[in-house]
Formats: C-alpha cells, sequence, structure tokens
C-alpha cells in the first residue's frame, strides 16, 4: 500500500529543502501579512514609483552613470566607531553593495557629506531607490524628504515628519506606519538651513524616539557643524579624478563628435592645471558640461578659453536654460510651449530670487500668495467685490420697482462697503501676520467638527449656553407664529431667532465644506500638478455648495418673514428671491476667498499682469522639470542644483 507524504512548511524563508521522501508533494503557506505591513507595502510602491519617475527625468539612470568615490570620515564627523558602526566603500556606483553596507550597519544611521554639485543628493535618490528594491517584510520603507521645510526650532521632528507625509503622500497611513517604525527618513539638504537651525536639527534628531530611528542625512562638509548625529555612520564624497571625467565624456559624447573634443580630453588626459581640470571635479558641472555643449551645434572648445574657475562656472550655469528651452517638441502628452529662453530666464530668475530672499527651496503652488502683500489682496479683493455689490443692488432697485425703488440710495454704498470689508477682509486675513494658508488636503484628511460648535461643546457651561440660546430662539419663533396669525399684539423681535440661525448656518457651512472637500483617491500621488487640481476642487465645490445653502437658507427665512407680515408677491417676493440669490452669490464668495486656491489664483494674476511669471504657471513649471532645470519633490519644485537657484537670483538681481 502506497504511503502518502505531505509537507507543508509555515515561516520565512529564502529556500526550502524536503529531506526524507522526495516522492510526496510540498507546499508552501505563506504566513498572512499584518495590517501595518501591508500598509509599508503600499506605501513602498508609492515612494518608489515616485522617484523611478523622477531619476529618470534627473538623468540618474543614464546608462552611462558617473560614479562618486567615498572615503570613511567617521574620525572627523561621526560618533563612536563601536555605536555606529563603520561603512567603506571604494564607489557608490555599486548601489549593491553600498546599500547592503548600510543594512549592516547596528543603527542604520548615515551622514553622507560632500562639496556642492558631489552627487549627494542623487546618491540618495538612487540609495532610496536600492533599498526599496531590497526590502524584505517588516524593514522600514526609506523616503527621501526635504529639510528646507523644517523649523526645528518651533517643530518637533514627528510632528514635521508626519506632517511632510501628509503632504507628500496623503493616501498613505502615516500615523500607522509611524507608530509601527516603519518609515526611514532619507533627509536631503541639511546644509540649506541656517547655522542655528543646523545645530537644532542635529539635537532633535538626536533625541527621542528620533534617536533610534534608522535614517540617512545629507549636508555639505563645510556645513556640518554645531554636533554630530549620534549612532550614525560618516562618509565623504570625493571629488571626481580626472580619469573618471574623461572616461565619462568620452562616454557621452558619440564617436562621430570626438574630434571637436580632443582639446577637452587632452586636457583631461594630461591633467594640465586650469580652470577646466577644477571644475570636472564636480559631477554636477560635468552634466552642465554634457548638457551644454553636447549639442550639434556647441562648441566645446570655449571650455578652453576661460581663465578663471568662476567665470567657467558662471558659464555653464547661464548656458544651460538656453539649451534646454528650445523649440523641440515635447514629450508625448505633454502641452508644450514655445516659452521662449528671455522669458524663462526672467521667469525662474524671479522664483529663485524670492526663493533666496525667503531662505527656502520648495515651490509649492499654495505658497505663491506670500509673494503679495496681505493688504493688496485685501484691498483689490474688497474692491471688487464692493463694485459688484453696487452694481447688483441697483440692479435690484431699478429692475424690481416699489417697494425698493423708494429706498435711499445711501443703501447701494452701505451694502456694498459692507460686501467689500466683510470679502476683503476675509481674503486678506488669511495670510496675514505669518499666519500660512495651507489647502485643506494637505492638512489632514479626517473631517473635524465644526470650531464654533466644538468650542461651545467641549466646556459645561459652553453646552449650558447652547441650550439656553436654543430655548430662546424657539420662544421667540414660537411668539413670531402666533403674532402672524393674530396680530393682536406687536410683533415681536427676531434678533434671537436670526442670532442661532447665523450660529446654525455658520456650523452647517463648516460642515459642508468639509464634507465637499475634495477626497483624495488611492492611487494619487502627490505631484504638483495633482496637488493644484484637488486644491481647484477643494475650493470650488464648498464655495458652489455654500451659496447653494445660503440662497435656500435666505429665501426660506424671506418667505417665512414674508408669509408672516402677509406681503403681496408683486411688492416683495420676488425681491426676496433676489436678495436670497445674492446672500447665496455672497455667501460662496466668503468660503471661496479664504481658501489657498484663491490665494494662489490672485498672486499668479498679479504676476502675470506685471510679466514676473507667465500665464500658464503650471504648464511652464512642468516644461522646466521635465527639462532638468527644476526636481520635483513630493507636490512642490525645487531647482536643480543650489548652485543654479544663486546664479539666476544673482543675474537677476545683479
Amino acid at each position: 500500500m502506497a504511503q502518502h507524504v505531505h509537507n507543508e512548511f509555515h515561516g520565512r524563508a529564502e529556500f526550502v529543502v524536503q529531506a526524507g521522501s522526495i516522492t510526496g508533494p510540498i507546499s508552501y503557506v505563506a504566513p498572512p501579512l499584518s495590517e501595518e505591513e501591508q500598509a509599508a507595502r503600499r506605501f513602498a510602491r508609492m515612494v518608489h514609483l515616485q522617484w523611478s519617475r523622477e531619476a529618470g527625468l534627473r538623468g540618474l539612470l543614464d546608462p552611462v552613470p558617473l560614479s562618486t568615490r567615498w572615503v570613511d570620515a567617521q574620525a572627523e564627523y561621526g560618533d563612536h566607531v563601536r555605536l555606529a558602526g563603520q561603512l567603506e566603500q571604494a564607489r557608490a556606483g555599486d548601489l549593491a553593495a553600498f546599500a547592503a553596507a548600510f543594512l549592516a550597519l547596528p543603527k542604520q544611521r548615515l551622514v553622507l557629506l560632500g562639496e556642492a554639485g558631489s552627487g549627494k543628493s542623487s546618491v540618495a535618490v538612487l540609495l532610496t531607490l536600492r533599498l526599496l528594491t531590497d526590502r524584505m517584510a517588516d524593514d522600514p520603507v526609506p523616503v527621501l524628504l526635504s529639510l528646507g521645510s523644517w523649523d526645528p526650532l518651533r517643530e518637533h521632528f514627528q510632528a514635521w515628519l508626519a506632517a511632510r507625509l501628509a503632504e507628500d503622500y496623503p493616501t498613505a497611513p502615516r500615523q500607522l506606519l509611524l507608530d509601527a517604525q516603519l518609515v526611514m527618513p532619507v533627509l536631503d539638504g541639511l546644509d540649506e538651513m541656517s547655522p542655528q537651525r543646523r545645530a537644532a536639527a542635529l539635537d532633535r534628531l538626536n533625541e527621542g524616539a528620533a534617536g533610534t530611528t534608522p535614517l540617512i542625512l545629507t549636508c555639505r562638509t563645510a556645513d556640518y557643524t554645531g554636533g554630530v548625529l549620534r549612532s550614525a555612520a560618516v562618509v565623504r564624497a570625493q571629488p571626481v579624478t580626472p580619469q573618471d571625467a574623461l572616461a565619462y565624456l568620452e562616454a557621452v559624447v558619440p564617436p562621430q563628435r570626438h574630434a571637436p573634443w580632443q582639446p577637452v580630453f587632452a586636457v583631461l588626459a594630461g591633467e594640465l592645471p586650469g580652470p577646466l581640470l577644477t571644475v570636472s571635479t564636480s559631477p554636477l558641472m560635468l552634466g552642465l558640461i554634457r548638457a551644454v555643449h553636447g549639442t550639434d551645434h556647441a562648441d566645446p572648445a570655449r571650455l578652453l578659453a576661460f581663465t578663471e574657475v568662476r567665470e567657467l562656472e558662471n558659464h555653464l550655469l547661464d548656458g544651460l536654460l538656453p539649451s534646454v528651452f528650445t523649440d523641440a517638441p515635447g514629450a508625448p502628452g505633454a502641452r508644450r510651449r514655445c516659452w521662449g529662453v528671455d522669458r524663462a530666464e526672467r521667469w525662474l530668475g524671479f522664483l529663485a530670487a524670492d526663493l533666496t530672499l525667503r531662505q527656502a527651496d520648495d515651490l509649492p503652488w499654495w505658497q505663491l500668495y506670500q509673494r503679495v502683500a496681505w493688504w493688496r489682496r485685501a484691498l483689490l479683493t474688497g474692491t471688487a467685490a464692493l463694485l459688484l455689490t453696487i452694481l447688483l443692488l441697483a440692479a435690484d432697485l431699478l429692475a424690481i420697482g416699489q417697494p425698493y425703488q423708494d429706498l435711499p440710495w445711501g443703501v447701494l454704498l452701505l451694502g456694498g462697503s459692507l460686501a467689500g470689508f466683510s470679502i476683503g477682509g476675509s481674503a486678506g486675513a488669511a495670510g496675514a501676520r505669518g499666519r500660512a494658508i495651507r489647502p485643506a488636503v494637505l492638512r489632514t484628511t479626517e473631517r473635524p467638527a465644526p470650531a464654533v460648535l466644538g468650542a461651545l461643546l467641549r466646556r459645561p457651561w459652553g453646552a449650558v449656553l447652547l441650550c439656553c440660546w436654543l430655548l430662546w430662539a424657539a420662544a421667540n419663533g414660537i411668539a413670531f407664529v402666533r403674532w402672524s396669525a393674530h396680530r393682536s399684539e406687536p410683533m415681536p423681535n427676531l434678533f434671537p431667532l436670526a442670532s442661532f440661525g447665523a450660529l446654525a448656518g455658520s456650523v452647517a457651512i463648516q460642515w459642508l465644506f468639509n464634507l465637499l472637500t475634495a477626497p483624495i483617491k488611492r492611487d494619487e500621488l502627490a505631484d504638483p500638478a495633482k496637488a493644484l487640481a484637488r486644491g481647484r476642487r477643494s475650493a470650488l465645490r464648498p464655495a458652489l455648495g455654500v451659496g447653494l445653502l445660503s440662497t435656500v437658507g435666505s429665501a426660506l427665512f424671506f418667505s417665512i418673514l414674508g408669509a408672516g407680515m402677509s406681503l403681496a408677491w408683486s411688492d416683495a417676493w420676488v425681491g426676496m428671491t433676489v436678495v436670497a440669490i445674492e446672500a447665496g452669490m455672497l455667501g460662496a464668495a466668503l468660503g471661496l476667498v479664504r481658501t489657498s486656491w484663491f490665494a494662489y489664483r490672485h498672486a499668479h494674476l498679479h504676476h502675470a499682469l506685471s510679466g514676473r511669471l507667465p500665464w500658464h504657471l503650471s504648464d511652464f513649471l512642468a516644461d522646466a522639470h521635465r527639462l532638468g532645470v527644476l526636481r520635483q519633490v513630493g507636490p512642490a519644485y525645487q531647482f536643480r542644483h543650489a548652485r543654479l537657484r544663486e546664479r539666476l537670483a544673482e543675474r537677476r538681481t545683479g
């Protein structure tokens, strides 16, 4: 009788070997994934998709990569070796070995140092992708973040990290991942902070839970001062050697064009002292040499005509925009426009000068309003609302007739002034005195309770006051109903009912804003175009809903009032309907002017009229990103390199 053998294996393993009997089947039963691991895998796919696209646009996945050499810098800049471990890697181009050496560190904490343009950010991107590819179950998910938006003097690191994840990955369950310690921050740009903030940032990264969190930090060597990152290994990028620079240029220049490049190759091969040899030690400048002089119409011999390093660097930086903003067609599906080099330089120079002035790195659409004074936005918006309201009221008085045409025309100015003051004040209050305007979809995905109702209900006396107010308004309403039926006594004062109706209306309006906020799709990445589209939906949908609610509520209130006063339709009902519609328009405007999208559109219109920005700003920034002038970090753009931003700002202000 044949013996049936059935083997089962439960657990994790790279290989499964069956011994004893080789005739029976073997089955592998994978353990069920926890909720945290399922969330981590979805998050890892989102991060990998985002940064693989970005690496392709930055040219980091080029078939001819330029490797960066690293040397150990633990003795000069690191913590004790017994605490941090030691990472030694001859070439960062071997990302598999580099990632394996990082994962072997005791605390998996690493600092990448280097000079400006040494390739720190590029290696951070490639290392993030490699760690995502090699990730095992229950390993933290590496996510690349820019430190430019963190103020360690005012904000705890974990709070900032949660906020950045909410902005860059709005559909990710950030709190679940953070609580399970399944996030590995890859922090780029410590050197972009002021010296005081850099020292405070290192202190915050060494405190509490942040002091044990696996992370990677990049910084310029000269700016890594004020402390050390505890339990972190430290490596420093080495300058590109002339041999590596020569091999790279020979590989990226087509063989048919080697003849005009021979003088350049001779300088690098002979290691002849000069600006070209010095500039070629930077991966950034080598990339610019390829971009500016790699085309057929460019003359590489011009690289030898400069006598100063700074002059050659400025020549390469200045030549980037003319070399990329050409009349060539764009990518498939892209709305390619011929911007013109002069206009592109003017627009990017304005953005670069503004970022330099504000000591910021990111170019998110919802911060464009900061380039227009809040009082200017209030004045222009309020004036437009005043004029529009006066025109509407004038049309009412002329079209409806009796009894409204007998009202003094000063009512027009009064009504327009009230509308202009309220709408203009609301527009100016948003963002005034340093208070930031942030899109609701980037702040949180939860539905917060209305502020007025929540403030009352959080305190016992507030709940008692609300109940008393409700009873007062109800009694007032009953008295009005009795008066409208019998007319045997003076009409009661409607202030309690109107005031409670205003409170109920404000609560309903806030609930409506929350309910109509544009939902975030599960597969939606936080790129700038989608973030702007979400901001637009989050502004227009609630504004239209509030306008409709205000219209219906006003019409209902005026109809009750008109019925109680026995007003004829020809005398009052048409006018009340028109006023109700206008009240709805006022409510929609009040809701719209406080949104980040309205502030963005106002600032964009202001700068487009003055020629500082293009009319199609989103398309222009998307093209600049695709052409390698900008890079994308979550829902915001950044300049490709701080040196490029500084040069554009210098040319504009100089």
